[in-house]
């Protein structure tokens, strides 16, 4: 994720963050309209003075809308690199010359991958495309849409009720709270968008601070996450709120009537300077657990009952007993058997040392380091996570996809092996918008069909190119 223009805290620690300069103090924003009218006065037997009102600022309404041209824009991507155990199936581009998170879901018989997407940086109209993925062998668009209004769209995650499907789109646009306040409902906060029909997404509901029961209003989103209940169904919406540096816990059992359920903040919470800045950049919800990556204040492990049900919050584990020495956590996920967690740091370190560890959380009292991972003369860092069975699938920025097993079974001794790749630079790039990372930002998968063979695929969000779908030989 990318920095933005706010103070110099989002400068560094949230690659991706979309920064839009600050408005200017006098003036109205392009998504205001002014109205002013002259009323007559009203017959009266002493005539008063004839009054003018102010003008008054009323805001459109926020819209999805399709995006009808196709471009064509950074689509030439390498052909024929390297890869082990990981074969490409299909390349999709958007035109769009920037790609970040993507999610999967399902509904009508179909699989579907939805990408964000953006034309500039650091706001854009655009906000998301979504593909059918169903046959891996040729994806077919199914549409792109953008907002009526420019923002940076941070994230976004796929969730079902019942047989309808949603998506949450984080937005974290970089205003001064003067102008972002009256602008809220245009340009940020988590957008749920009804996606059970595909070619037809609406939007349901635009939560913030404001309207979800926090006195104090967040508005800036950088990433959600959703915990899901016994049948699968979205309960709960995890939402990094970057104005208060904390996690809300939002109930979204019933989407007419969202409110706030609890949530966390580290006792250090806020920016202090550049190499101190604590907020919640990511949650990852396994079982009863919610991994919260807190960038400088390292992994914060909590009780999800105990933080769904609006009680205090004690982490499992000390404050500072998962923050190695030069890193800030941006993403963690834990091995299937719970036992162990790996973290990460987006940041390249000017030395070799490892951006990706494992700790051994099985006391979590007393968490500890177990192993460094790395990959040879990497140009990159790793950026986000993904662990299906005794598999870490790894989106590594212009590294590729890198998938590494690991094994817990004699939990004294773990391992973590390299097992399959895919390769997406010939050499160190930037993506052309952004002019600081490139790659692979995230990855999902998901079982497929591929010459007639089943097989796991890989679907992994380009940077610049758009989307890989890539089959994991057994």
């Amino acid at each position: 994720m990318y920095s933005k223009f706010f103070v110099s805290f989002v400068c560094l620690i949230m690659l991706l963050s979309a920064c839009s300069p600050a408005a200017p103090s006098t003036g109205v924003p392009t998504a205001v309209a002014d109205t002013a009218t002259s009323i007559p006065p009203k017959p009266t037997s002493t005539r008063g003075p004839t009054r003018t009102p102010a003008p008054t600022a009323t805001l459109m309404p926020l819209e999805l809308q399709k995006i009808e041209k196709v471009r064509d824009n950074c689509s030439q991507k390498d052909i024929d690199l390297p890869n082990e155990r990981l074969r490409p199936v299909a390349y999709f581009p958007s035109g769009f010359c920037f790609h970040g998170e993507l999610d999967l879901f399902e509904t009508g018989g179909h699989v579907y991958v939805a990408q964000v997407i953006m034309s500039l940086f650091p706001n854009s109209a655009e906000a998301f495309r979504i593909i059918d993925v169903t046959d891996v062998e040729h994806p077919a668009l199914v549409g792109a849409w953008q907002w009526n209004v420019p923002t940076y769209t941070a994230d976004i995650k796929a969730f079902r009720q019942g047989e309808r499907w949603y998506l949450a789109i984080s937005r974290d646009p970089n205003l001064p709270e003067t102008t972002l306040k009256p602008l809220c409902n245009l340009v940020g906060g988590v957008v749920i968008v009804e996606v059970t029909e595909p070619a037809s997404p609406k939007i349901i509901s635009v939560l913030n601070g404001k309207n979800t029961g926090f006195q104090v209003e967040w508005c800036r989103s950088h990433t959600a996450e959703v915990s899901r209940d016994a049948d699968g169904n979205g309960a709960y919406l995890y939402v990094s709120a970057i104005d208060h540096f904390d996690l809300r816990v939002l109930d979204i059992r019933d989407l007419g009537n969202i409110k706030e359920a609890g949530r966390y903040t580290h006792p250090d919470a806020g920016f202090y300077n550049a190499r101190n800045q604590f907020f919640v950049h990511d949650t990852t919800i396994v079982g009863d657990r919610v991994y919260i990556s807190y960038w400088s204040a390292g992994l914060i492990i909590v009780d999800r009952n105990q933080l769904e049900a609006g009680k205090k919050v004690t982490p499992l584990n000390p404050l500072d007993s998962i923050d190695p020495w030069g890193m800030n956590i941006h993403h963690a996920y834990p091995t299937t058997d719970g036992n162990f967690v790996f973290v990460e740091d987006e940041f390249k370190a000017d030395n070799p040392e490892s951006r990706l560890r494992l700790y051994d959380i099985r006391d979590l009292e007393s968490p500890k380091e177990v192993a460094a991972i790395t990959v040879p003369d990497a140009w990159g860092a790793p950026h986000n996570l993904l662990v299906s069975g005794d598999l870490l699938f790894v989106g590594w920025y212009q590294d590729g996809v890198r998938v590494f097993q690991y094994d817990t079974s004699d939990p004294e001794h773990p391992s973590v092996t390299p097992y399959a790749y895919q390769a997406v630079r010939t050499e160190l790039t930037m993506n052309p918008l952004i002019r600081f990372v490139d790659g692979i930002w995230g990855v999902r998968v998901h079982d497929c069909m591929v010459a007639g063979q089943p097989r796991t695929c890989v679907f992994a969000s380009d940077l610049t190119w758009g989307l890989l779908i890539l089959a994991l030989e057994p």
